[in-house]
């Protein structure tokens, strides 16, 4: 076995050199994540990447509710550049510890309450269930509002039919549930166009929507109903 472990002394010696001391920090609600639903963080990256490989390279996008900013490192690193809002100061705190990097930056902002300026493209991700529904119309004109012409906008949530399955706390945050066919027809209110995608586990689909445990919704060309 002396043969093998010579070997493998200098591939770890070279290892070694290309990582480097860097270190990504996990914040508290990743770090759940793997103590309690290690699956939940698989699920999380899985919607990230869907939206990466729709939106495409060297563009810029807005990503929405960002957490502690693994998701949109992954735009970031697949896109182009990507920005995180988010109105939790410890995890915009996390993530701008950890990517320090020209492709991305971070925001501690209220998405309602400024313009966000113009994208690529805007992404969201387990957001909109938490805002009242007397808001979510404002929420989805805002988002239509920061695209560019040919911009899309990827916003996903859990859908209605799985929430008898949500633990308690979660239902007690989860103010505006929805279905596919409501998430749908208020997408259409501001894009032109609207393809609706489901996901099962980490599985991204366009099978039957009432079966997804998740909801993805692509919105294309902003409408004429959106506001600056």
């Amino acid at each position: 076995m002396s043969d093998e472990r010579s070997r493998w002394r200098n591939v770890a010696d070279e290892m070694s050199e290309r990582l480097g001391g860097r270190r990504v920090e996990l914040g508290r609600h990743v770090s759940y994540w793997f103590e309690n639903s290690p699956r939940r963080a698989l699920h999380s990256m899985s919607y990230y990447k869907f939206a990466a490989k729709l939106i495409g390279g060297a563009k810029r996008v807005l990503d929405v509710g960002c957490g502690e900013g693994l998701g949109t490192w992954l735009l970031a690193h697949e896109c182009g550049y990507a920005r995180g809002m988010d109105l939790d100061e410890a995890a915009i705190g996390v993530a701008r510890r950890n990517w320090d990097d020209e492709r991305i930056d971070f925001d501690r902002a209220d998405f309602l309450a400024e313009h966000p300026g113009t994208w690529d493209a805007i992404t969201t991700f387990d957001v909109i269930e938490h805002i009242l529904p007397d808001h979510a119309d404002a929420f989805l004109s805002r988002i239509a509002a920061g695209l560019a012409h040919n911009g899309i906008a990827v916003v996903g949530t859990p859908n209605l039919e799985g929430q008898r399955y949500a633990s308690e706390i979660a239902r007690t945050g989860h103010v505006n549930i929805y279905d596919g066919e409501r998430l749908e027809a208020e997408m259409r209110r501001h894009f032109g166009h609207v393809f609706m995608f489901a996901a099962n586990d980490e599985l991204v689909h366009t099978g039957f929507l009432p079966m997804a445990h998740y909801l993805l919704a692509v919105g294309c060309r902003p409408g004429a109903g959106t506001v600056g």
